[in-house]
């Protein structure tokens, strides 16, 4: 009997770890609040085959812009973000690329709840919290950067230009001007006294 309850109990921690081994998680783990940022979203077909994916986003979210991914049809609601006619093989992981701008609330761990839908029908939501065996996907936000500006280049400064006025020298100017007016005198009286000799000789 002992025998048996150990086997069972090892079925089911065997079972226990399968679950575990299973995920739908985002990454980078972490991004600048207020960032316009890319995310991938990994969902891991533990299970089976797995044939639509169904994302819900947090509130504040903007600008969600899912990227295309191939053999997937993407609808995109007010809040949720479904994939299907896809298909993710058993074993396989499934990734779906993402952007959004993320809310301006540093500190703050958004949850994104996954729900898991298999060929079969079997439906895993990945909803919980952290330490569940089903847990949320969920991205943090850092602080944003606040590194300083870097500074201001100097002014530019206009070189001085000084400029001297050109100066007069009144003396030198009134001795050209006496020095010409007594040459005017001198020619003056040197052409009339030439006008009067020649008058007399005639």
């Amino acid at each position: 009997m002992r025998r048996t309850s150990l086997v069972v109990v090892a079925a089911l921690g065997l079972v226990i770890v399968a679950q575990a081994g299973a995920h739908a998680e985002l990454a980078p783990k972490q991004v600048p609040a207020g960032s316009v940022s890319d995310f991938t979203l990994s969902v891991e077909a533990e299970e089976g085959p797995t044939v639509k994916i169904a994302m819900q986003l947090p509130p504040r979210m903007a600008n969600v812009k899912p990227v295309d991914v191939s053999g997937w049809q993407l609808k995109l609601g007010t809040r949720v973000l479904t994939w299907t006619g896809g298909r993710i093989a058993r074993g396989r992981t499934g990734k779906f690329p993402i952007s959004g701008q993320f809310p301006r609330t540093p500190g703050k761990t958004l949850k994104f709840p996954v729900v898991q839908t298999y060929r079969n029908g079997k439906v895993v939501r990945w909803i919980g919290a952290p330490s569940s065996t089903e847990p949320a996907p969920t991205i943090r936000l850092a602080a944003a950067s606040t590194a300083p500006a870097p500074p201001a280049p100097p002014a530019a400064t206009t070189p001085t230009t000084t400029t001297t006025p050109a100066t007069t020298n009144e003396d030198d100017d009134n001795g050209s001007a006496g020095w010409i007016i007594g040459a005017a005198i001198v020619v003056g009286l040197a052409a009339a006294g030439a006008a009067l000799f020649w008058r007399r000789r005639g």
